[in-house]
């Protein structure tokens, strides 16, 4: 009591260990003098003057129990110095058998009270425990970085901790106690109700909290029970995936729609395709298609950049949005091409057919109004490709490839809307079986060279001649090259057949010139200004002359009007060196280019050969003896010598004859294409 009284009073004057260890040392003594008191006093007293010492000392053990507890070690200690003396000195000077009892009880009371304060220590230590992992609990609990809440089995909330309360703004202390029945979104208040009665249960989907903000959550609940395995109550633990859900939202409109025009994109397309042919009405109903591509594009983007292009597109998608009907679907593909779906129209075919075309002139007259783009007015067309898509048909790719076709079709019509057919399709294949046989054409020996003699007009003199390179198909018979050409340059065949025409014309030149029959100026071959882009075509060129024995300007080339305009800047260093080195250069089919006079100045060629085209309605014609005049006019002012192609008559030589005796020409009238043999054995010394 002392050592506590000096505690109470100035407890700052040592640590707590220096008055913990003085309380022990004066327990103790306590102890020690009760102990002593036993051997001291019992012997000298009577037997209940004994009884009563022994109950002193019960009554001492028994309150080091109460206020040592918190120290077993010092309990047990403390008890043993005051029974012990107690127990020792009552057998030694009982003074009848009978108070041998007395000790006997004590020595029970004694190993009582031992395993009492084992057993209260144990306690302790298991309720210390259970006080750790409560608090542990209960800290994972409020600290947790999830939100996470408690309810009982009557759906009441029992707590919640930070994360739950930063998450939906709430305060905690206003929600204790209420019912989660009573809150306005019941989706994820029925799963936790479900997870009293069937365990662990998961929720994951919209939620609007009390304040009426919209999340995603994902919700675990679990129940919990009590010690005989009652459910009393569940802890939730709540993820916010709304800025997940958001962002993959985002990412999955993204795969779907194309950036610039927010537009369904060519995977959109496909998605929505795949959802119209699996919808009932699909079985029975007809729907329109429309393939949709810009004619004009490529020009403006290449003349005012990506930039105003871009612009273009965005205003072709929103007079497209703004024009057609709100259940239609649009899609950009890529590039400048457009696709308009018009699902489940009607069950009537023909009614079907009658509204495509109504539909297809109405998305063509959105083109009618110039795109006004940084103050420039452009003015754009199109070319439209109109499907019908049969009720039950599923084949996509098909559905999109008859599209395209369709479309490609539009472009070659004047109105520039084409509507798709089996015999469009069977053609396309034709066409593609075609550029299939024509790679193996050479190595099959189907191509063939034919030459055309070039005379001059007055005396019919023979001055050149023109190889003329012909297919010889094993079905279609023979072909010429404007119905070849064009295909061998979609698939990239163009310089295998130009590398075989110049190889073989060179070979016949050198048999001519073996056998003594060589009487031209020169032979031309035609070829297509994107060869000469190919690289070291002049060096390749020239190389194959030398190895053969051919003297450059035993050759001239043959480059038509259009194709030479289209690629001026990338092969005009390539033609400068041909000619450089010797060879001769014409322009071919003249007058149905462009720009033609600006050229006709840059390029200085040799010759100039206008197409049969000025020829043809010649005769009584004084219109087109004006035109082919002019030109004649100009090609004289820049030196040019002139060859007219396509004279089939002698009226037609007489007219051009007039206009200018200087001219040379070639035609059917003089001489259709023969072989090298025919043509050797007719117009060369033998």
């Amino acid at each position: 009591m002392y050592i506590a009284y000096q505690f109470m009073r100035d407890r700052k004057r040592d640590t707590l260990t220096v008055w913990y260890r003085k309380f022990i040392f004066s327990a103790l003594a306590t102890a020690v003098t009760f102990g002593l008191f036993s051997f001291l006093f019992i012997p000298h007293l009577e037997p209940f003057g004994q009884m009563f010492a022994v109950a002193v000392v019960l009554g001492m053990s028994f309150g080091a129990i109460t206020s040592l507890h918190i120290d077993y070690r010092l309990s047990l200690l403390y008890i043993s110095i005051i029974v012990i003396p107690a127990i020792v000195t009552l057998f030694m000077y009982s003074h009848s058998t009978i108070f041998y009892i007395v000790p006997l009880l004590l020595i029970l009371y004694f190993m009582a009270q031992l395993i009492l304060i084992t057993t209260m220590h144990n306690q302790r230590i298991q309720i210390d425990n259970l006080e750790k992992d409560q608090n542990v609990l209960h800290n994972l609990f409020k600290e947790s970085p999830l939100s996470m809440f408690s309810f009982n089995k009557n759906l009441e909330l029992t707590d919640s901790n930070k994360q739950f309360d930063l998450l939906f703004g709430h305060n905690s202390r206003s929600l204790v106690g209420m019912n989660l029945k009573d809150l306005p979104d019941s989706r994820a208040v029925n799963v936790m109700a479900q997870s009293l009665e069937d365990g662990s249960q998961r929720y994951e989907g919209p939620y609007i909290s009390i304040k009426g903000s919209e999340f995603w959550i994902d919700a675990k609940i679990s129940p919990y029970t009590d010690s005989h395995e009652e459910v009393i109550g569940a802890i939730a633990i709540i993820e916010d995936k709304t800025k997940e859900r958001d962002a993959i939202a985002e990412l999955e409109h993204i795969s779907v729609h194309d950036t610039l025009t927010e537009l369904f994109n060519r995977r959109g397309f496909e998605n929505y395709m795949k959802e119209l042919i699996q919808k009932e009405k699909h079985s029975t109903y007809y729907s329109l298609l429309f393939y949709l591509d810009l004619n004009q594009f490529k020009g403006i983007n290449d003349s005012l950049g990506h930039k105003v292009g871009d612009e273009v597109l965005l205003s072709v998608a929103h007079r497209l949005q703004y024009t057609m009907q709100d259940e239609c679907s649009i899609s950009r593909l890529g590039g400048d091409e457009f696709i308009i779906v018009i699902p489940h129209f009607t069950r009537n075919k023909d009614e079907a057919q009658n509204h495509a075309k109504i539909f297809g002139r109405q998305i063509k007259m959105i083109f009618n109004d110039p795109f006004i783009i940084d103050d420039l007015h452009l003015h754009i067309q199109s070319s439209i490709g109109i499907i019908i898509i049969e009720p039950e048909y599923s084949n996509i790719e098909e559905i999109i490839r008859h599209a395209d076709i369709t479309m490609y079709q539009a472009k070659k019509t004047n109105d520039h809307l084409s509507y798709y057919d089996e015999a469009l399709d069977e053609k396309q294949k034709d066409l593609f079986v075609l550029q299939h046989d024509l790679a193996y054409a050479a190595e099959n020996g189907q191509l063939d060279m034919f030459f055309q003699p070039i005379v001059r007009m007055y005396d019919d003199e023979l001055l050149s001649a023109e190889a003329l390179i012909r297919w010889e198909h094993p079905e279609k018979g023979m072909m010429n090259p404007s119905e070849f050409i064009p295909l061998a340059i979609k698939a990239g065949l163009l310089s295998n057949i130009t590398w075989w025409i110049i190889d073989r014309v060179c070979k016949v030149i050198r048999s001519w010139k073996d056998t003594g029959a060589w009487d031209l100026n020169y032979v031309s071959i035609n070829i297509n200004a994107q060869q000469l882009i190919e690289q070291n075509f002049a060096k390749e060129f020239l190389k194959m002359l030398q190895k053969n024995g051919i003297e450059t300007s035993d050759i001239m080339i043959e480059i038509t009007e259009r194709s030479l305009i289209d690629s001026f800047d990338s092969t005009q260093n390539v033609i400068n060196e041909l000619r450089y080195q010797g060879i001769k250069c014409a322009i071919d089919d003249f007058g149905i280019g462009y720009s033609s006079l600006s050229y006709l100045k840059k390029l200085s060629f040799n010759t100039l050969k206008i197409d049969k085209a000025f020829i043809q309605d010649i005769i009584g014609n004084p219109d087109e003896v004006t035109m082919v005049k002019t030109i004649l006019d100009i090609g004289r002012q820049f030196n040019y010598n002139i060859i007219i192609e396509g004279i089939e008559d002698i009226k037609q030589k007489e007219v051009l004859l007039a206009l200018d005796d200087e001219l040379s020409y070639q035609g059917f009238y003089f001489s259709k294409p023969v072989h090298a043999d025919a043509f050797r054995k007719h117009f060369l010394v033998n």
